[in-house]
């Protein structure tokens, strides 16, 4: 693939040189350095201030809150997990996921799959809970997603928030269609 890049990016070098649009290279290098941070520096103010929000929700005990409201049913849909912390590390997944946090969700994330592979009898494959908390944590429900938030207020969009009720219909649907895909390929055994 690098080579790939490295062969377009040579192509088009070379066609604007033949063509005497140097300038125009030097314009793109200039424009493109520039874009990248007018796009990520208000994203990282963003990511970084819902950062500090849910180290104030976990000091607050919000969390441990959320955690115990989703146990029952992480319960019912990892039966085969016997370690508690890796089921509070999914749940921690799951909430910080739902607030669209999903940089301050990996360690967690990271955590619990380290745990569930402990408990995996066969290492050399995912064990069914590891296949379930991939799903939760791929489709999850996200409630409001603090990233498109973020792009779109870079961008100005008229209205910042529009998507949202779209966003959690289509984040519960992909969380349904995948827990049921993967409950009937996990249990038609």
């Amino acid at each position: 693939m690098n080579r790939i890049w490295l062969l377009c990016i040579s192509g088009g070098i070379l066609f604007a040189f033949f063509h005497q649009d140097g300038e125009v290279i030097n314009e793109v290098v200039l424009q493109v350095g520039k874009d990248t941070f007018d796009f990520v520096v208000p994203l990282l103010c963003v990511t970084c201030f819902w950062n500090g929000v849910l180290n104030v929700a976990k000091d607050a005990g919000f969390l441990k809150v959320m955690k115990r409201i989703f146990h029952p049913v992480l319960r019912r849909l990892l039966p085969d997990v016997k370690n508690e912390q890796a089921l509070g590390y999914i749940a921690t997944n799951i909430v910080v996921n739902m607030f669209g946090l999903g940089s301050a969700a990996t360690p967690a994330g990271l955590q619990a799959m380290k745990l569930l592979q402990e408990e995996n009898p066969d290492k050399e494959r995912a064990s069914r809970a590891m296949i379930t908390f991939l799903v939760l944590n791929t489709a999850g429900v996200t409630l409001f997603s603090t990233s498109i938030i973020a792009i779109r207020a870079a961008f100005h969009s008229q209205d910042v928030l529009a998507f949202m009720p779209f966003a959690i219909l289509a984040t519960f649907f992909a969380s349904f269609v995948g827990l049921m895909v993967d409950r009937w390929w996990n249990y038609r055994e």
